[in-house]
């Protein structure tokens, strides 16, 4: 008896020092930031504003002691004046994190385009929500720039994905579907989209259907690209694989309302 009660102690001690080991991987977990994140950033625009859409997409790879590097798409909406903008290229950047999850990131684009966001720490680390705050060569009097980032972005792509896009621009839009893949590169697209009144539809909403297919491509590093066919007209879309596959990042690059740049998330059913 006289054991049992000497030992108990040492037993809670034990237990203790577990339990703030255990506290302690979990808090550094969740302060840390090390890995590959696929990154999708859209502007909202302010009703005054006469800027079009805009919306990037790319992998952010954080080394853990703090350089971010990796690719991106950025892609600007199409004016009265001028035909939509797409971009590719390569970062470069730093980051910091404090302890409680909150930090910033800098990146410079292979164009010359330095910004910095806001960022914070999610899901355990599996998630970062982002806002620019800063960009010398931008001119950011009547936009934000906002969105997210997901972990784990996988080099391939087969399944069926339900799928969510939303529009970035002056005209409401929406649009909702399936997106399957076949694993050899041929996708077949079934969606419902609805679009807006507003003066040319004298204020009435128009819903359509469509089904489209076409191919597919993807990178090592989870980027590629979707080519879909509508009417004759291309539909385009960068895309970047999250969560080990089971998501995308979306961005449509060519076929949209000018004006506007539609973009999203998908899920794999």
């Amino acid at each position: 008896m006289q054991d049992h009660a000497r030992s108990f102690p040492r037993l809670v001690s034990v237990l203790v020092l577990m339990l703030t080991l255990l506290c302690s991987l979990a808090y550094g977990q969740s302060t840390s930031l090390r890995g590959s994140f696929g990154f999708l950033v859209n502007t909202s625009i302010n009703h005054s504003s006469v800027d079009v859409g805009t919306a990037s997409l790319g992998v952010m790879n954080f080394d853990g002691a703090g350089t971010v590097t990796g690719p991106y798409t950025f892609q600007r909406a199409a004016t009265p004046d001028e035909a939509a903008q797409a971009s590719t290229g390569t970062f470069i950047g730093t980051y910091s994190i404090s302890a409680d999850g909150s930090g910033t990131v800098t990146i410079t684009l292979d164009l010359g385009a330095t910004t910095t966001y806001a960022m914070v720490i999610a899901e355990d680390g599996k998630s970062l929500q982002l806002v620019m705050t800063s960009c010398p060569e931008c001119d950011l009097g009547g936009i934000v720039f906002s969105g997210m980032a997901r972990a784990s972005p996988a080099g391939s792509l087969n399944g069926a994905y339900g799928f969510q896009l939303n529009n970035c621009g002056t005209v409401a839009v929406g649009t909702v579907g399936v997106m399957k893949f076949d694993g050899a590169g041929n996708v077949a697209v079934t969606q419902t989209s609805i679009r807006g009144g507003d003066s040319s539809s004298s204020g009435r909403a128009f819903v359509s259907s469509a089904t489209l297919t076409g191919t597919y491509s993807i990178n090592p590093d989870g980027t590629g690209t979707i080519n879909l066919t509508t009417a004759g007209q291309p539909t385009n879309f960068a895309f970047v694989t999250t969560d080990g596959g089971s998501g995308l990042l979306l961005v449509q690059t060519t076929g949209a309302i000018a004006g506007n740049v539609p973009f999203g998330t998908a899920r794999l059913q």
